[in-house]
């Protein structure tokens, strides 16, 4: 079997953004449970190699891997880029078997801006009955409430909220809401885990807390680490400078993964 099936084009209408590549364990029997990769980099840069790093980390353990894309801000405000990750989930639970995928065990997963992205879509997907079976969603220092991030990119002189929005919360209230994860949760979200360092100074950890909260507060299954001392990343501190990235809390969110792919 091919080990990898790269630049696969899912959505033509948004051009490269919509190419995909499948990461597969050499020899799997199929079809393969799948974490769905889903990038940072403030909502304005990343594409499906930001991830590749996550590869050595997962094949050991006999998951497979898609890593993807999305279109960014400014040029393509919200809900540009939710669109774009609504459409593959529905490509993947029509498509995932070609490629040796289980359409119905997938985890996404993602960091910052993709921990964003990995909960607004997992919420929205999973309350209008999405084809994809998202068993859950693994969110690191995600943004989740928007209008509070944007006060705090104020304080630090950001325009990267106001860049994914298309303007200010105030000018942008409706899209403020339905772009807020917080504010979407519901009893049907799958399990979540999630991970947040106390010291972000990008992402402020409270984003996390609440988060946690509400999940909790609608019946959700949460798992929450919380990292003293560390700022915003969604890996462990290298041992040496050029070391090989390793998941935070990396025991932690592989039992979450073996849990909910088994």
């Amino acid at each position: 079997m091919n080990s990898t099936h790269a630049s696969i084009q899912t959505n033509p209408a948004i051009g490269d953004r919509g190419l995909i590549d499948i990461y597969l364990p050499e020899n799997a029997v199929s079809p393969r449970p799948f974490v769905l990769g889903i990038h940072g980099g403030g909502w304005r840069n990343g594409d499906r190699t930001s991830y590749q790093w996550m590869w050595p980390r997962l094949k050991p353990h006999g998951f497979s891997l898609v890593t993807c894309s999305y279109r960014l801000a400014p040029e393509h405000p919200f809900p540009a880029a939710c669109d774009d990750l609504l459409h593959l989930f529905s490509w993947l639970g029509e498509n995932a078997g070609r490629y040796g995928l289980d359409s119905q065990r997938c985890v996404a997963v993602g960091g910052s801006a993709g921990g964003h992205m990995v909960m607004l879509t997992g919420l929205k997907a999973t309350a209008e009955g999405c084809r994809l079976g998202l068993r859950g969603l693994v969110d690191y220092c995600g943004i989740m409430d928007l209008a509070s991030q944007s006060e705090f990119d104020e304080q630090r002189a950001s325009p990267m909220t106001k860049d994914f929005l298309g303007g200010t919360p105030a000018e942008k209230a409706e899209a403020c809401a339905a772009a807020s994860p917080l504010l979407q949760v519901h009893a049907a979200c799958p399990p979540v885990w999630m991970a947040h360092g106390d010291s972000d100074g990008t992402v402020p950890v409270e984003q996390s807390r609440k988060m946690k909260a509400a999940l909790e507060q609608a019946g959700v299954k949460v798992t929450y680490r919380e990292a003293e001392g560390l700022a915003h990343t969604m890996t462990e501190p290298p041992a040496q400078p050029d070391a090989a990235p390793v998941f935070l809390f990396e025991e932690s969110l592989l039992a979450f993964l073996r849990e909910r792919l088994a």
